[in-house]
């Protein structure tokens, strides 16, 4: 209850493109649930609803953030994007967490069954980007093992870690100390989430995700947490490899 007492959200969706009505009808979902809990259950309130169209993804995360930081009483910005599917009180749960920066889970698409499932879950590891010659500090290994039922971790004053931006909610504070452009794709492929959450890091603020808030990505169907479970059961090595979130370790190849 604490991080929702008295807070007023900002909901943003990245879009660049056509809307997918499904897509809409769990955003619509979520804002009605979040909107009825804010002002019945903690005295907060959605701060309003913005969308942008046809632009550059880090553009778009830019220009909500201006949008938040120009409410004087705005607490908090919450971002989404136009491929993603959002469980009705995944709001409400992000907002209880009280964290800085706090994300839900998604999967990735693929077009061969065997990749789908892959959590959008990345972190830092030191040892990886000096083996590859130490060129970009946004080296990221993909999380493969996870806990499905409590808060956990993922990036910290250790490593950044990456969620994505598909379901975060960020605190206002964490935009107010550090200049802008907060987001922005580089030269080197990096794209505007690794950038954001390197800032993050640098500034000192930890990434947490729960992991009870579980989206889908949408594509010819919607990707969900299935998928990765199917993908654990099929592909050995899918699992034995990746960074292992509580074990704090890094494994490659297949555990027998």
């Amino acid at each position: 209850m604490s991080g929702a007492q008295g807070a007023k959200v900002l909901f943003g969706v990245t879009s660049y493109g056509p809307l997918w009505a499904p897509a809409v009808e769990t955003w619509l979902r979520c804002v009605g649930y979040a909107s009825r809990y804010l002002t019945v259950e903690s005295g907060g309130s959605l701060a309003g609803i913005g969308v942008t169209d046809r632009m550059y993804t880090s553009s778009a995360e830019n220009r909500l953030a201006d949008a938040l930081l120009a409410m004087p009483d705005a607490t908090h910005l919450f971002l989404t994007e136009i491929d993603m599917c959002l469980p009705d009180d995944c709001l409400v749960k992000l907002l209880e967490a009280d964290k800085d920066i706090c994300s839900g889970v998604y999967f990735l698409r693929s077009q061969e069954p065997l990749n789908l499932g892959q959590p959008c879950l990345y972190r830092q590891v030191v040892k990886m980007a000096q083996r590859k010659g130490g060129e970009t500090p946004y080296a990221q290994t993909p999380v493969t093992i996870f806990p499905q039922e409590e808060l956990f971790k993922l990036g910290d004053h250790q490593a950044a870690g990456c969620a994505g931006l598909g379901c975060v909610l960020i605190k206002r504070r964490v935009f107010e100390a550090m200049a802008p452009p907060w987001f922005r794709i580089l030269e080197n492929r990096a794209g505007s989430d690794l950038y954001f959450y390197r800032r993050c890091y640098e500034a000192g603020f930890d990434l947490w995700v729960d992991p009870r808030v579980r989206c889908g990505q949408v594509d010819y169907y919607c990707t969900t947490i299935d998928d990765y479970q199917a993908r654990l059961e099929l592909d050995p090595a899918f699992g034995g490899s990746g960074y292992i979130v509580g074990a704090n370790q890094f494994r490659t190849g297949a555990q027998g």
